[in-house]
């Protein structure tokens, strides 16, 4: 009975069903020491998952015994593991509806040190992309469940794409997602144009003006944006891509990839 008392206040303390030491601690009144143990002992006794070192994974009561725990959302769970981090690139994407293409990992911006680019936690696989803790902004704060959960904006979505391509599966699929923005009602292009302003990057100017020609032609003052910042050099349009691709002066860009009608399609 000890136990089911101390396992139900541990599931009110935890975010999602997932559970740190300090939150667990405060939540028995139990001194740092003393919860690593009970801890350690509930995990032995798979009343709990341990996730990894000071983080837990409370199962729902429903769960039936001897099925493999799943984390409830792995939003909540990578909030908890990688922060400061924000969900960004193609799960953003998704999130935003800017792209109906399915991907099984959760793509995950962060600020904290990562030795790995992909990791598996409680069955859920996510890639990790490391940046400079100044480079957290944009973020927007959108509800799971009753957590909050740090998220990039549409346009800081479409900005890392731009410079990262990786982060949303290539150029191609940048252009993609750039093609449903133009689409939908809540396009900001000026704010878009001060998101790239932020990053000081020439390339990621020229990769925004060439899309921006041939996704939305009509909207001269973000291509006359791109051309004012045009800097000197020349880059790939995907650097992820080694081919280098044929030189457009007016951009300074090699373009090493095509953009064709169906990769903007709805």
């Amino acid at each position: 009975m000890a136990d089911r008392l101390e396992l139900a206040k541990l599931a009110r303390a935890a975010h999602s069903g997932v559970l740190s030491v300090e939150a667990a601690a405060k939540a028995l009144g139990l001194p740092a020491r003393a919860i690593a143990l009970r801890l350690a002992s509930l995990a032995r006794r798979k009343w709990i998952v341990r996730v990894r070192r000071g983080l837990y994974l409370i199962p729902p009561i429903e769960a039936e015994p001897g099925k493999p725990i799943t984390v409830e959302d792995p939003w909540v769970l990578a909030r908890e593991v990688f922060s400061p981090c924000y969900i960004g690139g193609w799960s953003a994407a998704e999130y935003w509806e800017l792209t109906e293409q399915i991907f099984r990992s959760t793509l995950v911006v962060t600020a904290a040190h990562v030795r790995e680019r992909t990791i598996m936690l409680v069955g859920h696989e996510y890639r990790l992309f490391s940046v400079p803790r100044e480079r957290m902004s944009d973020m927007v704060l959108v509800w799971r469940g009753s957590e909050r959960i740090p998220v990039s904006s549409r346009e800081q979505t479409i900005v890392d794409g731009l410079q990262y391509p990786e982060l949303c599966g290539g150029l191609r699929h940048v252009a993609h997602i750039m093609g449903e923005y133009g689409r939908i009602k809540e396009r900001d292009f000026r704010k878009l144009a001060a998101v790239v302003e932020g990053t000081g990057s020439g390339a990621v100017w020229k990769r925004l003006g060439y899309l921006s020609e041939l996704l939305w032609p009509g909207e001269k003052t973000i291509i006359e944006d791109a051309r004012r910042h045009l800097s000197a050099g020349n880059v790939r349009l995907d650097p992820t891509v080694a081919h280098r691709g044929k030189l457009l002066r007016r951009w300074g860009l090699l373009v090493n990839v095509s953009v064709s009608d169906e990769d903007v399609a709805a």
